[in-house]
Protein backbone atom coordinates (compact mmCIF):
# COMPACT_ATOMS: atom_id res chain seq x y z
CA UNK A 1 0.00 0.00 0.00
CA UNK A 2 0.66 3.69 -0.82
CA UNK A 3 1.87 4.96 3.04
CA UNK A 4 0.16 8.14 3.46
CA UNK A 5 1.86 11.20 3.24
CA UNK A 6 1.46 14.25 4.46
CA UNK A 7 1.70 18.30 3.18
CA UNK A 8 2.74 20.09 5.93
CA UNK A 9 2.21 23.18 4.78
CA UNK A 10 -1.88 22.36 5.34
CA UNK A 11 -1.33 19.31 7.18
CA UNK A 12 -3.95 17.22 5.52
CA UNK A 13 -3.50 13.53 4.67
CA UNK A 14 -1.94 12.73 1.51
CA UNK A 15 -5.96 11.23 0.00
CA UNK A 16 -7.42 15.16 0.64
CA UNK A 17 -4.70 16.50 -1.14
CA UNK A 18 -5.37 18.10 -4.92
CA UNK A 19 -1.78 17.71 -5.65
CA UNK A 20 -2.84 19.39 -9.60
CA UNK A 21 -3.26 23.31 -8.14
CA UNK A 22 0.41 24.05 -8.46
CA UNK A 23 3.45 23.16 -10.88
CA UNK A 24 6.02 20.68 -8.20
CA UNK A 25 9.28 21.57 -8.24
CA UNK A 26 11.43 20.80 -5.68
CA UNK A 27 12.68 17.12 -5.15
CA UNK A 28 11.88 16.93 -1.37
CA UNK A 29 8.69 16.85 -2.09
CA UNK A 30 7.03 13.81 -0.26
CA UNK A 31 5.38 12.48 -3.23
CA UNK A 32 8.28 12.76 -5.79
CA UNK A 33 10.48 11.08 -2.81
CA UNK A 34 8.08 8.20 -2.74
CA UNK A 35 8.14 8.28 -6.77
CA UNK A 36 11.75 8.40 -6.91
CA UNK A 37 11.89 5.38 -4.86
CA UNK A 38 9.99 3.02 -7.48
CA UNK A 39 13.20 3.28 -9.33
CA UNK A 40 14.59 0.74 -7.03
CA UNK A 41 13.23 -3.26 -7.32
CA UNK A 42 13.12 -3.27 -3.75
CA UNK A 43 10.58 -0.61 -3.46
CA UNK A 44 8.84 -1.57 -6.41
CA UNK A 45 8.31 -5.15 -4.65
CA UNK A 46 7.57 -3.34 -1.47
CA UNK A 47 4.75 -0.71 -2.64
CA UNK A 48 3.24 -3.19 -5.10
CA UNK A 49 3.71 -0.45 -7.87
CA UNK A 50 5.78 0.77 -10.86
CA UNK A 51 7.31 3.34 -13.04
CA UNK A 52 6.58 3.40 -17.07
CA UNK A 53 7.64 6.81 -19.26
CA UNK A 54 6.06 7.59 -22.16
CA UNK A 55 2.01 8.25 -23.88
CA UNK A 56 2.28 5.38 -25.68
CA UNK A 57 2.97 3.05 -22.64
CA UNK A 58 1.00 4.82 -20.41
CA UNK A 59 -1.93 4.43 -23.22
CA UNK A 60 -1.92 1.15 -23.57
CA UNK A 61 -1.89 0.18 -19.85
CA UNK A 62 -4.65 2.85 -19.17
CA UNK A 63 -6.71 0.73 -22.69
CA UNK A 64 -5.80 -2.25 -20.34
CA UNK A 65 -7.43 -1.79 -17.34
CA UNK A 66 -4.30 -0.75 -15.53
CA UNK A 67 -4.79 1.48 -12.27
CA UNK A 68 -2.85 4.26 -12.92
CA UNK A 69 -2.00 5.69 -9.38
CA UNK A 70 0.46 8.60 -10.62
CA UNK A 71 0.39 10.51 -13.38
CA UNK A 72 3.29 12.80 -13.56
CA UNK A 73 4.04 15.26 -16.41
CA UNK A 74 5.32 18.89 -16.95
CA UNK A 75 4.29 21.63 -19.35
CA UNK A 76 4.69 19.76 -22.41
CA UNK A 77 1.34 17.49 -21.61
CA UNK A 78 -1.88 17.92 -20.29
CA UNK A 79 -3.49 14.79 -20.13
CA UNK A 80 -6.87 15.47 -19.07
CA UNK A 81 -8.29 12.26 -20.70
CA UNK A 82 -5.90 9.73 -18.80
CA UNK A 83 -7.49 8.59 -14.88
CA UNK A 84 -5.27 8.83 -12.34
CA UNK A 85 -5.54 8.59 -8.68
CA UNK A 86 -3.31 11.50 -8.45
CA UNK A 87 -1.64 13.97 -11.06
CA UNK A 88 1.14 15.76 -10.51
CA UNK A 89 2.23 18.72 -12.77
CA UNK A 90 6.15 18.79 -12.13
CA UNK A 91 8.65 20.52 -13.67
CA UNK A 92 10.82 19.32 -16.29
CA UNK A 93 13.86 19.33 -13.90
CA UNK A 94 11.51 16.63 -11.47
CA UNK A 95 10.23 14.58 -14.98
CA UNK A 96 14.16 13.85 -15.50
CA UNK A 97 15.12 12.62 -12.06
CA UNK A 98 12.13 10.22 -12.27
CA UNK A 99 13.35 9.49 -15.84
CA UNK A 100 15.57 6.55 -16.79
CA UNK A 101 16.30 8.19 -20.47
CA UNK A 102 19.08 10.47 -21.45
CA UNK A 103 16.34 12.72 -23.20
CA UNK A 104 12.93 12.06 -20.99
CA UNK A 105 9.31 11.65 -22.94
CA UNK A 106 7.88 14.84 -20.23
CA UNK A 107 5.11 12.42 -18.88
CA UNK A 108 5.28 9.57 -16.27
CA UNK A 109 3.06 7.19 -14.94
CA UNK A 110 3.11 5.05 -11.72
CA UNK A 111 1.14 1.80 -12.26
CA UNK A 112 -0.04 -0.90 -9.54
CA UNK A 113 0.76 -3.98 -10.10
CA UNK A 114 -1.50 -6.93 -10.95
CA UNK A 115 -3.54 -8.61 -7.78
CA UNK A 116 -5.05 -11.31 -9.96
CA UNK A 117 -3.82 -14.83 -9.85
CA UNK A 118 -2.34 -16.51 -13.01
CA UNK A 119 -4.98 -17.67 -15.32
CA UNK A 120 -3.16 -21.01 -16.87
CA UNK A 121 -5.34 -21.09 -20.15
CA UNK A 122 -4.46 -20.51 -23.28
CA UNK A 123 -3.41 -23.17 -25.93
CA UNK A 124 0.21 -22.16 -25.95
CA UNK A 125 3.23 -20.62 -23.50
CA UNK A 126 6.36 -20.09 -23.06
CA UNK A 127 8.44 -20.18 -20.21
CA UNK A 128 11.81 -18.19 -19.86
CA UNK A 129 14.71 -19.68 -17.88
CA UNK A 130 17.39 -17.34 -16.71
CA UNK A 131 17.04 -14.88 -19.48
CA UNK A 132 18.48 -11.96 -17.48
CA UNK A 133 18.77 -9.37 -20.08
CA UNK A 134 16.08 -6.86 -20.42
CA UNK A 135 15.67 -6.18 -24.26
CA UNK A 136 16.03 -9.87 -24.88
CA UNK A 137 13.06 -10.43 -22.65
CA UNK A 138 10.83 -7.96 -23.56
CA UNK A 139 11.53 -9.30 -27.53
CA UNK A 140 10.44 -12.35 -26.91
CA UNK A 141 7.19 -10.98 -25.02
CA UNK A 142 6.87 -8.92 -28.24
CA UNK A 143 7.24 -12.35 -30.50
CA UNK A 144 4.90 -14.01 -28.37
CA UNK A 145 1.97 -11.04 -28.57
CA UNK A 146 2.43 -11.14 -32.19
CA UNK A 147 2.24 -14.91 -32.74
CA UNK A 148 -0.53 -15.12 -31.02
CA UNK A 149 0.72 -17.12 -27.44
CA UNK A 150 -1.26 -17.00 -24.42
CA UNK A 151 1.27 -15.27 -21.66
CA UNK A 152 4.98 -15.71 -20.83
CA UNK A 153 6.21 -17.38 -17.49
CA UNK A 154 9.84 -15.74 -15.86
CA UNK A 155 11.26 -18.15 -14.12
CA UNK A 156 14.36 -18.97 -12.34
CA UNK A 157 16.08 -15.21 -12.08
CA UNK A 158 15.00 -13.96 -15.29
CA UNK A 159 14.83 -10.39 -15.57
CA UNK A 160 11.91 -8.13 -13.74
CA UNK A 161 9.20 -7.68 -15.28
CA UNK A 162 8.59 -4.29 -13.90
CA UNK A 163 12.01 -3.22 -14.74
CA UNK A 164 12.18 -0.04 -16.72
CA UNK A 165 14.39 -1.05 -19.41
CA UNK A 166 12.44 -3.99 -19.71
CA UNK A 167 8.88 -2.02 -20.50
CA UNK A 168 10.03 0.56 -23.00
CA UNK A 169 11.21 -2.89 -24.92
CA UNK A 170 8.50 -4.35 -24.48
CA UNK A 171 6.41 -1.30 -26.24
CA UNK A 172 2.91 -1.85 -24.87
CA UNK A 173 2.86 -6.32 -25.17
CA UNK A 174 3.06 -6.66 -22.10
CA UNK A 175 -0.42 -5.47 -21.22
CA UNK A 176 -1.77 -7.75 -24.30
CA UNK A 177 -0.51 -11.18 -22.83
CA UNK A 178 -0.33 -12.68 -19.35
CA UNK A 179 3.50 -12.17 -17.85
CA UNK A 180 3.93 -14.03 -14.70
CA UNK A 181 6.58 -13.98 -12.47
CA UNK A 182 7.66 -17.54 -11.01
CA UNK A 183 10.85 -18.56 -8.68
CA UNK A 184 10.77 -22.16 -9.67
CA UNK A 185 10.43 -23.50 -13.31
CA UNK A 186 9.77 -27.22 -12.30
CA UNK A 187 6.96 -26.37 -10.38
CA UNK A 188 5.49 -24.63 -13.29
CA UNK A 189 6.01 -27.02 -15.79
CA UNK A 190 4.57 -29.47 -13.92
CA UNK A 191 1.50 -27.50 -13.59
CA UNK A 192 1.14 -27.18 -17.33
CA UNK A 193 1.96 -31.29 -17.77
CA UNK A 194 -0.97 -31.89 -15.23
CA UNK A 195 -3.53 -29.92 -17.62
CA UNK A 196 -2.47 -31.81 -20.46
CA UNK A 197 0.53 -29.52 -21.79
CA UNK A 198 3.06 -30.75 -24.06
CA UNK A 199 6.77 -29.26 -22.71
CA UNK A 200 8.77 -28.22 -25.89
CA UNK A 201 12.65 -27.41 -24.95
CA UNK A 202 14.95 -25.29 -27.12
CA UNK A 203 18.45 -27.36 -27.43
CA UNK A 204 21.12 -27.46 -29.55
CA UNK A 205 20.52 -31.12 -28.25
CA UNK A 206 17.28 -30.95 -29.85
CA UNK A 207 15.44 -32.35 -33.11
CA UNK A 208 15.66 -29.82 -36.15
CA UNK A 209 12.46 -32.27 -37.55
CA UNK A 210 9.93 -32.75 -35.12
CA UNK A 211 6.25 -33.57 -35.26
CA UNK A 212 3.46 -31.41 -33.15
CA UNK A 213 1.31 -34.09 -31.65
CA UNK A 214 -0.70 -31.39 -29.01
CA UNK A 215 -2.40 -28.03 -29.16
CA UNK A 216 -1.55 -26.94 -25.61
CA UNK A 217 2.03 -26.21 -25.69
CA UNK A 218 4.75 -24.87 -23.45
CA UNK A 219 8.22 -23.38 -24.88
CA UNK A 220 10.78 -23.59 -23.10
CA UNK A 221 14.22 -20.92 -23.71
CA UNK A 222 17.03 -21.22 -21.46
CA UNK A 223 19.78 -18.98 -20.79
CA UNK A 224 22.22 -18.24 -24.12
CA UNK A 225 25.41 -19.23 -22.48
CA UNK A 226 24.20 -21.72 -20.25
CA UNK A 227 20.80 -23.29 -21.85
CA UNK A 228 18.13 -24.74 -20.21
CA UNK A 229 18.47 -25.56 -16.11
CA UNK A 230 18.78 -29.30 -15.86
CA UNK A 231 15.52 -29.11 -13.11
CA UNK A 232 13.14 -27.56 -16.24
CA UNK A 233 15.39 -29.54 -18.81
CA UNK A 234 14.21 -33.12 -17.13
CA UNK A 235 10.26 -31.59 -17.60
CA UNK A 236 10.53 -31.24 -20.97
CA UNK A 237 8.64 -33.43 -23.62
CA UNK A 238 10.76 -33.17 -26.55
CA UNK A 239 14.50 -30.95 -26.89
CA UNK A 240 13.97 -29.06 -30.45
CA UNK A 241 16.18 -26.53 -32.42
CA UNK A 242 16.72 -24.61 -35.18
CA UNK A 243 18.85 -25.54 -37.95
CA UNK A 244 22.08 -23.48 -38.65
CA UNK A 245 23.22 -23.49 -42.03
CA UNK A 246 26.33 -20.72 -41.36
CA UNK A 247 29.18 -20.71 -38.78
CA UNK A 248 27.68 -19.17 -35.66
CA UNK A 249 27.21 -21.29 -33.12
CA UNK A 250 23.70 -20.56 -32.05
CA UNK A 251 20.76 -17.58 -32.37
CA UNK A 252 19.98 -15.32 -29.96
CA UNK A 253 17.70 -16.45 -27.66
CA UNK A 254 14.71 -14.01 -28.73
CA UNK A 255 15.49 -14.52 -31.93
CA UNK A 256 15.74 -18.26 -31.44
CA UNK A 257 12.23 -18.00 -29.75
CA UNK A 258 10.71 -15.57 -32.13
CA UNK A 259 11.03 -18.56 -34.79
CA UNK A 260 10.09 -21.46 -32.62
CA UNK A 261 6.86 -19.59 -31.39
CA UNK A 262 6.12 -19.09 -35.64
CA UNK A 263 6.80 -22.97 -36.04
CA UNK A 264 5.04 -24.19 -33.15
CA UNK A 265 1.59 -22.68 -34.27
CA UNK A 266 1.74 -23.55 -37.60
CA UNK A 267 2.99 -20.50 -39.08
CA UNK A 268 5.91 -22.04 -40.62
CA UNK A 269 6.13 -25.64 -42.04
Amino acid sequence: KIKPIIQRKNNLKYAEVNVDEKVISSPKNEHIKYLSKLKQKKYRDEYKTYLIEGMKIISEAADAGEEIAYLIYDDRYKPADIAAKYKLHVTQRIIKSLSSLDSPPGIIAAVKMRKSEPDLSGNNWILLDEIKDPSNAAAIVRSADCAGFAGVIFSNNSVDIYNEKFLRAAMGSNYHIALINEDNAEENLEKFKNQGYNIYGASLEGKENFEIKNDKIVLVIGNESNGISKNALNQCDLLIKIPIYGRAESLNAACAASVLMYKLNGYIN
